[in-house]
Order: structure tokens, then sequence, then C-alpha cells
């Protein structure tokens, strides 16, 4: 454990005052929910809301209504996504079938989802990973004319738009989470919106059978968004971060998650969730920029939506040169504590449990995101000092590999000395 300037990943900071309206929130819980519902209506403008226990709930819910709606057994989710989706699947009873990812956009191959989406596939998840918008209207023009649900990820680009349009809006349900590390949190938490009055009815009926969280359950999710907000600031992030046990930033495969309804407290800590997100989102937004012009024209590829619209980088990706050059600057951001992850460790096809029932599908573009992906911060916590180290670092593994690679050459292409070839005895 080293005692540094340690900068998360990731940090959706909350304030004193949020903590004590998640408390207040049980004063008025119906009130407080109800509140929550109308000002995302408004927002989205949507028919529908639904706030669930977490963003994988959420998931899990919308397919089981889904699958009630049209008996279809498969849901076509991206070869590079977080572990959740897949798990969500899972537990629905349904069958993940895997659709490769553009590397240059993260946008799904379309050329592949053209083949691939046929009478059997239920739903097709369009998710906009790390905050950078993927092509929704192109993947509803296709789905539509094919009777297969789109469902939107919004779990990591909360607060993005397509053309005025907000990111949740495109698909025929999408879903938002509110975990730690989101764009903004509550500790756990998820919403579902829909304008569609047929998946409406048909949500609201699974949503009826879910039990409410328990008192035990409202007030550790409190505690530890509390702590949370002591320890995320970079002056104290050092103390979790250099303890295994909280396994920080670990990625599972787990179906036992608890799908429940969100709770008044968990509603009273997001009371204002609109001042937190404009601000979670200049500031992403800027630092991203800042990155982005920072780093110049260079061997790393920073990856960008196909289309122009307001990406709000929940993470920066940047695709290194190879694995190798990942790891070093993984490395290095460990020793400094420069927030820079390494994202998810494999595609979805390399997940332990699903890795035989996958193995025949091919998502080779996902496989290598996963080998170079790193995520640089983006969030309010990070200062310009902050930025310029995480730059720095990136643009100093660059220059170490082209140094090593020079090297190599010249090994190689120099000529032996007379004193260098074998002697015969």
């Amino acid at each position: 454990m080293k005692v540094q300037r340690t900068l998360p990943p990731s940090a959706a900071p909350v304030e004193w005052r949020d903590l004590i309206q998640g408390l207040l929130g049980l004063m008025r819980p119906r009130a407080t929910i109800h509140r929550l519902e109308g000002e995302f209506r408004e927002y989205f403008g949507v028919k529908h809301v639904w706030f669930v226990s977490s963003g994988k709930a959420a998931l899990s819910l919308i397919l089981q209504a889904l699958h009630g709606l049209s008996g279809r057994q498969k849901v076509v989710v991206p070869g590079y996504t977080c572990f959740s989706v897949p798990s969500a699947v899972v537990r629905a009873r349904l069958s993940v079938v895997l659709c490769d990812v553009n590397p240059s956009s993260l946008d799904l191959e379309f050329d592949q989802l053209t083949h691939m989406a046929d009478s059997t596939v239920l739903c097709v998840l369009a998710t906009h990973l790390l905050g950078i918008g993927n092509d929704v209207p192109r993947i509803v023009d296709l789905c539509r004319q094919r009777g297969i649900f789109v469902v939107e990820d919004v779990a990591q680009a909360f607060g993005g738009d397509r053309e005025g349009r907000p990111f949740g809006t495109m698909g025929d349900v999408s879903f938002l989470s509110f975990g730690r590390g989101k764009n903004i949190t509550c500790g756990s938490g998820g919403a579902i919106l829909s304008n569609d009055d047929r998946i409406g009815e048909a949500i609201t009926r699974e949503y009826a059978q879910l039990s409410e969280e328990s008192m035990l359950g409202m007030l550790k999710n409190w505690l530890e968004v509390a702590a949370m907000q002591l320890l995320i600031h970079p002056g104290l992030y050092w103390l979790p971060a250099g303890l295994p046990f909280l396994k920080l930033g670990e990625t599972k495969f787990d179906t036992e998650f608890p799908v429940t309804r969100m709770d008044a407290i968990r509603a009273g800590l997001l009371r204002r969730w609109k001042e937190r997100l404009a601000r979670s989102t200049e500031n992403r937004v800027a630092h991203a920029e800042q990155v982005l012009k920072s780093l110049g024209p260079t061997p790393v590829q920073t990856i960008k939506p196909s289309w122009r619209g307001h990406s709000v980088y929940l993470r920066l990706p940047v695709l290194m040169r190879s694995r190798q050059e990942k790891e070093s600057l993984c490395r290095m951001s460990r020793e400094q504590g420069l927030g820079v992850s390494s994202m998810y460790p494999s595609s979805v096809q390399q997940i332990a449990e699903l890795r035989e029932t996958l193995s025949s599908q091919s998502v080779p573009q996902s496989t290598m995101i996963a080998d170079r992906l790193v995520t640089l911060p983006t969030h309010e916590l990070l200062s310009t000092h902050d930025l310029e180290r995480v730059c720095g670092a990136v643009q100093g593994i660059q220059h170490a590999a082209e140094v090593g690679s020079a090297r190599s050459s010249e090994v190689q292409a120099k000529p032996c000395s007379t004193s260098e070839l074998p002697q015969n005895n």
C-alpha cells in the first residue's frame, strides 16, 4: 500500500446534502419515488419509467417482459461489453448471441448483425459503451423490419444525446444504471424507460411481482455511499485501492443478483440528479477533449462515435498497439496512482462460464479490443496536473516501445564482424 495521490478510474461524487436527502426519503417514500419518476419522464420525454435495484436488474426485467411478448429466445449483445449484460441474459433464461464490435467506434459490426438478425432473435442490445454514442437509429431500422426489439443500454451514457434526442429514447426500451462509478450514483440502482405502451404493460406486469428492498439493505447501501463519499477523493483513494479484499474494479460474471424495486433512500440520494449530471457531463467532456488534444498525433488509437453527437465519455477509451504496451501502462498507473484501467479482462466469448456455449461464435475484433484497450479517467475529481500526468504516461510508454523496436531493428540489421563469425577448430 503506497500513500500517494491516487486517481479512481471513474468517480461519481456525492455530497453530504445528498446523503441527508437519502435519509429524508424514508419520511415520504412514495412521494420521493413518484417525484423521481416524473422528473425522468419529463427529461427523456417518455411515458413509462420504472426504478429498480440495479442496471442488470433493469435489463433482466426488460428481457423477461419482451420474451413474454414475443416468445423468441436469442439476445444479441456486443462481443465486448460489461459482464453484467450476459449475466442478465442468462438470469432471464435466454440465449446469448454475440455480434462483433467495430474497434474505431465501438458500434456493432453492422454486416454481421444483418446476417444474424433472423426470426429467432428476440432483441438486440445497442450499447453506448463508456459513454460513446452507438448508431442506434441504424440498428432500429434493421430490426423493425424483422420484428426484433432494440434495447438501448445507457448504463454508461446518461446525459448523452444525438441531435437533441437523449440516449435512451431511440430504441424500443432502454435502461440506466446508478452504480458506483457511473455518471451519477446512488450506490446501486437502475431505471427502465419506454414510450411503447405494449412494452410498458408487459414491464408493469413484471414489475408488480418485484419485492421491496429490506431496511437492512437500504441502510447498508447508504453506509457504503457515505464511505465512498469520503474515500473516493484522490487524496484518500490510495487506502481502498491498496486493500485487495475490496476487489475494486473487479469484473465478475454473476447471475445471482437481486431484482427488487428501488427504495426511498436510493431515490432520495438522487434528489439532485439533474445538477450532479450536468456537472459530471461538463467535466467528463472537457477532460476528454483536453486529453485528446494533448495526445495529438500518436500511434495509439482513440475511439470516437461514427456519427456526430454528444458523447459523455464515462472514461476515455484508447487502443494501445499491443497487449504488452497495455500491460506496461497499467503497471505504471498502479505504481503512480494514475487511474488508468484495463476495463474488462476479456471478450464475452472468453468468460469462463460461457466459453463452452459460445465457442463457435466468432468475435475476433472484440478479443483484440480486450487485449489492447485501456481507459483514461475523465471524472470531475481530476486536476489539470493529473491529466498531464496521465497523458505523459501514455506518451512515455509509446516512446519506450518505439525506442525498443528501433534498437531491436538495429541489432537485427547489424552485420557480423569477422570476430563474431564462428571459428572452425
